[in-house]
């Protein structure tokens, strides 16, 4: 039974401007304005707004925080500095990635959990049969909405609106201000590849955020983005979509995500797990292609070695900077190391790719 469809505060706003609006995990999300190739490389030269309100939010507060959050995640925030974020997968007891997330630790008894939409409420009742007396956990995605500022020029477009102090901010760095009535937290965060800030704010002040960003924003060449924009931005940055690169079936080490498992610190749930995996070998590793031709490759395309099919295509869409296909999928370990030459079959036909390191193409903020 598919559930009501969800809106952000925002959804009148897309209409206003004429948004393709699509149906993502059960909410009604723009997929683009004006075109994707347009938003895209808006982003990439000048700077987008996204509306990414469907993202879920989940307080850790108590004496127990850390002690708790280190449990869930692979990555080690321990040691992180307060007011700096951290990205990591959470595991299942075979090693499965649940879910990739970001981890903001205010101090080490607040934590906020920035979980993708079509997880929340999965990732919400995973952590809390973990919960301990000294925590508690509060799912705060209802009351939160979140915008993305992306692109080379962001930097100036939050001076504009913010003031100076939070362009002091480093990759990963984050700070609580007030603006007006405003409470936000602002960080130095995003998925495009760009350099670019993520704004949390409370749900009735997401329009007038919204609202003031773009008009502070125009001349710096401040646009909306949509959905369309940021996936084609974040493959091209070699990021990871949660439902397609990565699931439950796929550890860490396999997704080329091993930097975020460390195994050096005391019990996390997938331990002993992604142990015997690294111990015995992986079987299967994620790669980057890029074609050598013309052609598009999307989801479920073959990957072929020698006529064979050795994988399937996880991520695929034609590059708006490099002009020609890119994607992801997962092959055989010794094809993936070898960077063997593959094809990608579209619609019957074998168009030759070459395994490639990612990010296809290197930005500030990257």
């Amino acid at each position: 039974m598919i559930n009501s469809n969800k809106k952000t505060p925002l959804y009148e706003v897309h209409l206003d401007f004429g948004a393709k609006i699509v149906d993502y995990h059960n909410f009604l999300m723009p997929l683009q304005y004006s075109s994707i190739i347009h938003e895209h490389k808006n982003v990439r030269n000048n700077a987008g707004l996204f509306d990414i309100s469907h993202m879920g939010e989940i307080a850790i507060m108590g004496k127990g925080a850390t002690e708790f959050v280190q449990r869930i995640i692979t990555n080690d925030v321990s040691n992180l500095p307060n007011y700096k974020a951290a990205y990591t997968p959470i595991c299942d007891d075979e090693g499965g990635i649940i879910d990739d997330i970001v981890v903001f630790k205010y101090n080490p008894e607040k934590y906020m959990l920035v979980v993708n939409c079509a997880n929340t409420n999965k990732d919400n009742k995973w952590i809390n049969k973990f919960k301990t007396n000294n925590v508690n956990i509060n799912n705060l995605s209802d009351q939160i909405s979140l915008l993305a500022v992306q692109g080379p020029k962001s930097e100036d477009i939050i001076r504009l609106v913010f003031g100076e102090e939070c362009t002091t901010l480093s990759r990963f760095q984050f700070m609580e201000i007030t603006v007006g009535e405003m409470q936000l937290t602002v960080s130095r965060t995003g998925y495009t590849g760009e350099d670019g800030f993520e704004i949390f704010v409370n749900n009735s002040h997401c329009v007038d955020l919204w609202n003031i960003l773009l008009e502070k924003g125009k001349d710096t060449g401040l646009e909306p983005a949509g959905l369309g924009a940021r996936n084609t931005l974040r493959l091209e940055a070699g990021y990871l979509l949660y439902g397609n690169d990565i699931d439950d079936s796929i550890t860490p080490l396999e997704a080329n995500l091993g930097w975020t498992v460390k195994f050096n610190k005391s019990d996390f749930i997938g331990k002993d797990s992604l142990l015997r995996l690294k111990k015995y070998g992986l079987k299967r590793m994620f790669v980057a292609f890029k074609l050598l031709d013309k052609g598009i490759p999307r989801t479920n395309n073959g990957i072929i070695y020698h006529n064979n099919v050795i994988g399937k295509v996880t991520s695929g869409t034609f590059s708006p900077t490099l002009e020609i296909g890119i994607g992801f999928g997962y092959v055989l370990k010794h094809i993936a190391e070898h960077k063997s030459r593959v094809s990608i079959r579209i619609r019957d036909t074998d168009f030759p790719a070459k395994i490639v390191n990612t990010p296809f193409i290197t930005k500030k903020g990257s």
